[in-house]
C-alpha cells in the first residue's frame, strides 16, 4: 500500500484531503513559500475536525533552516500547542551554518514535543552530504523524512530518493515530494520504491470572485485567489496509487 500524504495549506484544504481518501496530512499555510505554521485558529480547528492523522509543519519563516534562539523559542511554543491539541505529530528542520542538522535545535523541538511523531522535511535536501544526515535523523528519532532527493523535484531526483530508499528506508519511511502529480507518481514510485508520497494537487480558487473582482485582484492589484487542495485530484491519485 502506498500511504499518500496531503500538504494541506488550511482547514479548506484538509476537509478536501479527508474527503479525497488521502491516509494523512501535513497542515501548513503559505505554501507559496514552500510553508509556514499554521495559525492557532487553524490547529484548533484542525484538532476538532481530522479523522485521520495530522502533522504539523514548524516553520516560523521563509527561507533557509538556520534559526536562532529566538526562532527556536517560537517553534518550541508552536510544537507544545500541537501537543496540547492531541496532534500526531510535527514536521521540522534546522540546518546549522554547514548545512547539516542542527543538533541542538532539533533536540530541543523534539523534547518540546515529547510523545509525538517528527517528519523532517525537505531541509533535507538542502544539506550538502544527505546521508550523513539521514544518519543523524534516524538516531535522533524521526520516523520519517521527506526529500526530492536534492532536486526541484522528486521526479528529476528519482536515482538520489532510490538510494536513500535502498540505504535507510528499513529504519525511516523515506516519503518522496516536490512537484509529485497524476501523471508523474507511478513512474517515481518505480523507480525509487518508496511506499510513502506526499503532494498538494492544489489548484488556485476564487469563490465569490466573479461579481467583486472579476480580473481575480482588488484595485491595489493584491491578487484575490488563493491556493487550496484539490478534493478530486486527490481521490483520483489515490485510486492510482492504491488501485
Amino acid at each position: 500500500m502506498i500511504r499518500l500524504e496531503i500538504c494541506a495549506n488550511g482547514i479548506a484544504s484538509l476537509r478536501n484531503a479527508m474527503d479525497g481518501c488521502a491516509q494523512c496530512v501535513e497542515l501548513c499555510e503559505s505554501l507559496e513559500v514552500g510553508g509556514l505554521t499554521p495559525s492557532f485558529g487553524t490547529l484548533a480547528k484542525a484538532a476538532d475536525i481530522a479523522f485521520i492523522p495530522v502533522r504539523v509543519l514548524i516553520r516560523p519563516r521563509p527561507g533557509n533552516y538556520i534559526y536562532d534562539a529566538e526562532e527556536t523559542e517560537i517553534m518550541v511554543n508552536d510544537i507544545l500547542l500541537c501537543k496540547k491539541l492531541g496532534l500526531e505529530g510535527v514536521v521540522i528542520g534546522a540546518l546549522d551554518r554547514n548545512g547539516m542538522p542542527d543538533r541542538a535545535c532539533l533536540q530541543t523541538l523534539m523534547q518540546a514535543g515529547e510523545g509525538m511523531k517528527f517528519t523532517f522535511h525537505r531541509a533535507i535536501d538542502a544539506c550538502p552530504r544527505p546521508m550523513e544526515a539521514l544518519e543523524t535523523l534516524i538516531e535522533m528519532g524521526f520516523d520519517k523524512v521527506l526529500t526530492s532527493g536534492g532536486k526541484p523535484s522528486a521526479f528529476e531526483g528519482v536515482a538520489q530518493i532510490a538510494e536513500i530508499q535502498q540505504r535507510f528506508g528499513s529504519q525511516i519511511a523515506i516519503m518522496a515530494g516536490g512537484g509529485i502529480n497524476i501523471t508523474n507518481v507511478m513512474e517515481i514510485i518505480a523507480a525509487t520504491g518508496v511506499t510513502n508520497c506526499h503532494a498538494s494537487m492544489s489548484h488556485h480558487v476564487s469563490r465569490n470572485n466573479d461579481t467583486l473582482y472579476p480580473d481575480q485582484a482588488d484595485p491595489t492589484g493584491a491578487p484575490m485567489l488563493w491556493l487550496e487542495s484539490n478534493k478530486d485530484l486527490i481521490y483520483e491519485m489515490e485510486k492510482l496509487v492504491n488501485p
